[in-house]
């Protein structure tokens, strides 16, 4: 009969790595004369205080969480109560016309790059990123895409008034 060890579980790992981060931390900080005894101890505060940090930080992730939920169903509750969007808008505390203004700055941000590939295009200019050339041919493609994407933007924030 052998005797098979089972492998670590993601748990076992986590703290494994966790000590061993700690461990690393206490070595780095130790000061002349110190112990290995003391350097132990002093990681295993550190490996304390990493396991506290990330428990609280869990939980203010799951109030956090707790908070988001609780405001999508008030916003629901309003929506279904009135029946208009503007009641969900409230409940989420999002201004009304903040849609219609990053729509604007979108199209805004599309239309300046592709002016500038057309721009690039006309002007033959070479763009070259970490030794690749781009080719020139791509600039024309680009820049209908991104003016045609940028005058789209421009229409749904129209509509959006």
């Amino acid at each position: 009969m052998t005797n098979r060890l089972k492998p670590p579980s993601f748990q076992d790992q986590g703290e494994q790595h966790l000590r061993e981060e700690a461990m690393r931390v206490a070595k780095a900080t130790q000061s002349p004369g110190q112990t290995k005894e003391q350097t132990r101890l002093i990681a295993k505060g550190i490996e304390k205080g990493i396991a506290l940090y990330k428990q609280q930080q869990k939980e203010k992730a799951r109030e956090r969480d707790r908070a988001r939920k609780r405001a999508l169903k008030q916003a629901q509750a309003r929506c279904d109560q009135e029946g208009t969007e503007e009641a969900a808008e409230d409940a989420m505390d999002v201004p009304a016309g903040s849609g219609r203004a990053a729509l604007m700055t979108a199209a805004a941000l599309f239309l300046l790059a592709g002016l500038a590939h057309i721009l690039r295009w006309v002007l033959g200019i070479e763009i070259v990123v970490a030794g690749w050339t781009m080719p020139l041919a791509v600039s024309p493609l680009a820049g209908v895409v991104l003016l045609g994407l940028g005058a789209w933007m421009f229409r749904c924030a129209a509509q959006a008034e």
